[in-house]
């Protein structure tokens, strides 16, 4: 198991992250409501996607015993904030290796999932629509990984804080 825990589990860009995930959570919201109107099947997929991420990325909080369990957490997209929780209901299941593997790459594809599925549907309404949808959510990876990794206490052990610290290594290093 790859213990990320630190002393200070308080995050401190808590503001930050709730002004940049809130206008996330209203698209997803938006987009499953447009993907109702256009198919019931896409809509039950796209929000099961969602449910997917958060159980699967409970586990992966588990595996990394995360200071964040039961606490406010920084994750992208908004999915800890249900997985924390699921996380703290599995505090007592013996983490594996092999089992993160597969979990952290299940919420993985259904997180990419969440982003790519609906673009299909959108540019049946407009390729303008696929834009807008695609810079926002491009503006809130930039965001994300720039100022929201940085000073969370699992970066060295998240895959996403992995690779934002790499990203700021290479630009430190230009």
């Amino acid at each position: 198991m790859h213990q990320a825990s630190q002393n200070n589990t308080n995050y401190p860009r808590k503001t930050l992250y709730l002004s940049i995930t809130i206008p996330m959570l209203i698209m997803y919201i938006a987009v499953a409501v447009f993907l109702w109107g256009m198919s019931v099947t896409a809509f039950v997929i796209y929000i099961s996607l969602f449910f997917i991420v958060a159980v699967f990325q409970s586990y992966v909080c588990v595996y990394f015993d995360c200071p964040y369990i039961g606490k406010f957490a920084p994750c992208v997209g908004g999915f800890c904030l249900p997985s924390n929780r699921i996380a703290s209901l599995l505090k007592n299941v013996k983490p594996s290796k092999k089992t993160f593997n597969i979990a952290v790459n299940i919420a993985f594809l259904a997180f990419a999932s969440i982003i790519f599925f609906p673009i299909y549907f959108l540019y049946q309404q407009s390729l303008n629509i696929v834009v807008a949808y695609l810079l926002i959510v491009l503006g809130y990876a930039v965001v994300f990984l720039g100022w929201i990794c940085p000073v969370c206490v699992t970066n060295q052990a998240c895959p996403g804080g992995q690779l934002a610290m790499r990203i700021r290594e290479a630009i430190a290093k230009s």
